[in-house]
């Protein structure tokens, strides 16, 4: 039996024109939540605004940058002056502009950070007073798995998610006590940011079989995740961090450290801490390798 919680809950989702938010959107929609998509796109806002006239009452598209903080607020602002509220956040926009380290241009750096850790900052500080007013919400903010493991070629975007981790586990101990909820998501589904890898740099990462099953992964299927964390059902689930992709759901844990040992004296010589590491060369992290 569906659930029916959301029914009436304003919901905000960045980077909501297309692929994973548009999906959300939809989705959110169809269980009766009143939804605000906003995007920089307008040719791609307009079609996900076309596509989903059905619930026009409940759906407002605006075009806007969550790169600003006047972006940010104006969204919100927008949000409010329809719908009275904001009840949720779905911090998803997100760009991306891979180069390797000596490569990398300031802009392109700048560019990521701005869209895809300020960006989740700026509209969490812009939704959270409006939150605090209805005594309580939630926030669902889309990580990746290179924020955790890390990617060749991605020191921005890589670095950008990683720090939204880390947002989110301050902003669910920060905000635990005014009833919000803040969590986060790894999405694997494949969307037009996904078209961006070459085929011959995905098999090379993958392989060729787990490549053609990244590509089978539909963005509709990180949606229920989403309304999950959104709904009453996930009351006191918060400072996690999910995976979702295809039929493969897993939860990460943090700040537990793999091995632990005391000093002979008072504190730790090179040397023995040059012993210790060789005589347990498991201990250490592994290079990265996908986890998609």
């Amino acid at each position: 039996m569906a659930r029916t919680d959301l029914a009436g809950r304003v919901v905000v989702i960045t980077g909501g024109a297309g692929g994973i938010g548009r999906a959300a959107a939809e989705y959110l929609l169809v269980r009766g939540a009143c939804v605000t998509i906003a995007d920089i796109d307008a040719e791609r806002l307009e079609a996900a605004r076309t596509s989903l006239a059905a619930y026009d009452g409940r759906l407002l598209a605006v075009k806007e940058t969550v790169a600003t903080p006047l972006g940010a607020r104006r969204i919100v602002e927008e949000t409010v002056a329809r719908f009275g509220t904001v009840d949720a956040l779905v911090n998803n926009a997100a760009v991306v502009r891979d180069d390797w380290l000596v490569r990398m241009t300031d802009e392109a750096f700048d560019e990521v950070i701005d869209t895809n850790l300020k960006g989740p900052f700026y509209c969490a500080r812009a939704v959270v007073p409006h939150m605090i007013a209805r005594g309580g919400g939630s926030i669902v903010n889309m990580v990746a798995a290179s924020g955790l493991t890390g990617n060749p070629g991605q020191t921005n975007y890589a670095a950008a998610k990683g720090g939204l981790v880390a947002m989110t586990l301050t902003w669910s101990a920060e905000l635990k006590k005014y009833g919000i909820a803040v969590n986060a998501v790894i999405p694997a589904a494949w969307t037009a940011m996904s078209e961006r890898i070459p085929p011959h740099v995905l098999v090379k990462l993958v392989g060729e079989e787990h490549a053609a099953f990244m590509r089978r992964r539909r963005p509709e299927q990180v949606a229920p995740l989403v309304a999950y964390l959104l709904s009453g059902e996930a009351r006191g689930v918060s400072g996690q961090c999910f995976f979702i992709g295809g039929n493969r759901l897993s939860v990460w844990r943090f700040a537990q450290p793999a091995f632990e040992a005391e000093a002979r004296g008072e504190s730790w010589t090179e040397q023995e801490i040059a012993e210790l590491i060789a005589a347990n060369p498991d201990l250490l992290q592994q290079p990265y390798r996908s986890i998609l």
